[in-house]
C-alpha cells in the first residue's frame, strides 16, 4: 500500500515520525507532505490566493517527503499531487498530540486533512493520541497509536470506505496492552458553554472553553476515558435532512 502521511503538528512532530516507522516496517511505501510548522486548529482552511511551496526534506522511512507552508488540508491535497506518479492509496493524518473527539473535529487540522483526502477521492484516516498537548514529548508514547493506525489502515485497504467518508481514530495514552479494545463510537455532542476568556500577560485574552461531560457509553469521549480506543466514521457532507414543512412555512 502507498501511504501519504500528513498532520497539523508540523513535519518535525514525533507523532508523524512514529507513523512512518510503523508503516515502513510493515512493508508499505511511505510519502510525507506536512506543514513546515505547527498548524493546530487550522480546521479545513485552504490556500487559494497565494502559491503553495513544498521543500523536499530528508525524512527517515519515507521514500519522498516535503515540508509545505500550507495548511494541513493543503498538505493533503498537495501531497496527493506531488506523489501522483506513485499513486497514493491512503492518506493518514497524525498522530496528533491530543484528542480529536466530539466537537473538536470541527476545529481539528488533523481530522480535516483526512477529510480533504476523502474529498479528493482518496481514503482518509485521522489518528490522535488522547494526551494533554502540554505534556513533555518524552511522556507521550505514540507507539500504541501507530500500531492501531496500521491495523485500521490495512483493514481499509481490504474494505474501502465509501467515497467522501473517513475514519477518525482516538487512542488513550496507555501502554498497548493496557488499551481495553478498539470499538466503534459516536461523536459526543460537545457544545461549548458560553465563551470564556482569561486575561493574558500581553494584555489580550486567552480562550479557555471547557466542553461538557457526558455519560452515554456510545460516545467517543466516554469510551476513551474508560480505556478504549475509538473509531468513528465521518463525512464531509454536512447536510441535514430538512423538514420541508417547516421550510415551506417560512415563505417569502
Amino acid at each position: 500500500m502507498n501511504v501519504l502521511l500528513t498532520n497539523d503538528d508540523g513535519i518535525r512532530s514525533p507523532g508523524i515520525h512514529t507513523l512512518a516507522q510503523a508503516f515502513a516496517a510493515a512493508g508499505h511505501r511511505v510519502f510525507v507532505c506536512a506543514p513546515d510548522r505547527e498548524r493546530s486548529a487550522a480546521s479545513h482552511s485552504v490556500t487559494l490566493a497565494a502559491a503553495l511551496h513544498a521543500e523536499p526534506v530528508d525524512f527517515p522511512c519515507a521514500e519522498r517527503a516535503w515540508a509545505s507552508d500550507g495548511t494541513p488540508s493543503d498538505c493533503a491535497s498537495l501531497g496527493l499531487f506531488l506523489a501522483r506518479d506513485a499513486g497514493v492509496d491512503l492518506v493518514v493524518s497524525g498522530i496528533n498530540r491530543g484528542m480529536n473527539m466530539g466537537g473538536a473535529c470541527v476545529y481539528s487540522g488533523t481530522v480535516n486533512a483526512a477529510m480533504e483526502a476523502s474529498m479528493c477521492g482518496c481514503q482518509g484516516l485521522a489518528v490522535s493520541l488522547c494526551t494533554e498537548a502540554n505534556r513533555g514529548e518524552d511522556l507521550n508514547d505514540y507507539g500504541p497509536a501507530a500500531r492501531l493506525a496500521l491495523r485500521v489502515a490495512e483493514r481499509i485497504g481490504d474494505h474501502p470506505l465509501p467515497l467522501g467518508a473517513l475514519y477518525s481514530l482516538n487512542v488513550p495514552a496507555l501502554p498497548y496492552d493496557g488499551i481495553r479494545g478498539l470499538v466503534p463510537a459516536r461523536l459526543a455532542p460537545v457544545f461549548l458553554d458560553p465563551p470564556d476568556y482569561a486575561p493574558a500577560e500581553d494584555g489580550g485574552w486567552r480562550y479557555r472553553g471547557f466542553p461538557r461531560r457526558f455519560d452515554d457509553e456510545r460516545y467517543d469521549t466516554v469510551l476513551v476515558d474508560r480505556g478504549f480506543a475509538t473509531l468513528t466514521k465521518l463525512t464531509w457532507d454536512w447536510r441535514m435532512d430538512a423538514d420541508d414543512g417547516d421550510i415551506n412555512e417560512i415563505g417569502l
